[in-house]
């Protein structure tokens, strides 16, 4: 495993690779404006569902609800779902549960012109589109087309862009990674949920390089998954708090083989803390092609990335959990009285 850290602001020859690599036109989240309110969503973050009566299969109208665990956005649902049969003068009908709860992205013209805003509680919200997420600044004394750079919205493409300078100096043979910890920019449309999506964070990655081959990367992967799981373990997150995402489908970046998210059991809802990407030769034989220089395209790429915010949460929310069961058990051990039970029962609660 090699070190590395490359530049925050990369040179202008890096905007010729990011547009190679489609980050330039491609690194984006879906967007939607409130007509009313002028607030902005992630379309992605927003969940709508049908309303329905029991034994009725008539759709009565839609709710919107932001993404938060499940019992929240169930509580959520509810509320908007009893306004809305009270407003239809069907107020006291049982309503149909579970709601079955989609991303915005997924709705249809139709849907969307009936789909209420969180910020106004009426049907004013647009369209999704794709909102950039790289923040982009000029390198120079002119302005122009040929000055434009960016801030590394991850710290891969760095590796990337340095693999065969790497690979010569340090001397290494496939299979082999480079790691990286360092900041990464992103222009989030909603920063929320305190330090877990900020536009401004700390990244730890590792780019591995391995052998190409269709019967070769899937063991790799594997082991990937298998080795970061026992490494979230080692630090002290719990077991039952963890999960897998595994992406397929549409879900499955343009680039990936495979993709799973490890995720984890936040208060606020299971969220990513960790991706573990086959990324295949995309990345290295576009920059090849953009630089017009060899990069080694023969190779296969995995990529482990973790946020060192998102770590340090898990692990705030996991200690937390292990002092209360700790401060349970000693006051049912006997040994405090009565009265100091009763404080520490109070003061959890």
């Amino acid at each position: 495993m090699s070190a590395y850290c490359c530049a925050p602001l990369m040179n202008l020859s890096c905007h010729v690779s990011r547009l190679a690599v489609g980050h330039v036109d491609g690194f984006s989240d879906p967007m939607v404006d409130c007509k009313e309110t002028k607030l902005r969503y992630r379309a992605d973050q927003l969940f709508y569902a049908p309303v329905m009566v029991s034994g009725e299969a008539e759709v009565l109208g839609y709710l919107c609800v932001q993404e938060a665990n499940e019992a929240d956005m169930a509580k959520e649902a509810k509320k908007q779902a009893k306004a809305l049969l009270k407003s239809l003068d069907r107020k006291g009908e049982t309503v149909q549960e579970p709601f079955d709860f989609r991303e915005v992205v997924e709705a249809t013209e139709t849907e969307m012109a009936q789909i209420p805003s969180p910020g106004s509680g009426k049907p004013t919200l647009t369209m999704p589109r794709a909102f950039n997420l790289m923040f982009q600044t000029q390198v120079g004394a002119l302005s122009d087309a040929a000055s434009v750079a960016y801030l590394r919205p991850e710290t891969a493409q760095g590796i990337f862009l340095n693999f065969k300078n790497v690979l010569t100096t340090s001397r290494q043979k496939i299979p082999f990674g480079i790691a990286q910890i360092g900041k990464a920019f992103r222009n989030e449309i909603t920063p929320r949920n305190f330090i877990f999506r900020s536009r401004e964070f700390e990244q730890m990655e590792v780019e591995y390089f391995i052998p190409p081959g269709d019967e070769v990367w899937p063991a790799f992967h594997q082991q990937w998954i298998d080795d970061s799981r026992a490494f979230l373990l080692s630090i002290g997150l719990q077991e039952e708090l963890l999960g897998w995402d595994v992406h397929e489908g549409d879900k499955l970046a343009h680039y990936a083989q495979a993709c799973t998210d490890i995720t984890f059991r936040f208060p606020f809802g299971e969220q990513e803390l960790m991706g573990i990407a086959a990324r295949g030769n995309y990345d290295l034989s576009q920059h090849s092609e953009g630089s017009g220089k060899s990069k080694l395209q023969s190779v296969v790429v995995f990529i482990g990335s973790l946020g060192l915010r998102r770590m340090e949460q898990a692990r705030g929310v996991s200690g937390f959990l292990k002092l209360i069961c700790h401060l349970l058990q000693f006051c049912r051990s006997g040994i405090l009285r009565r009265t100091d039970q009763r404080k520490i029962y109070s003061a959890l609660h």
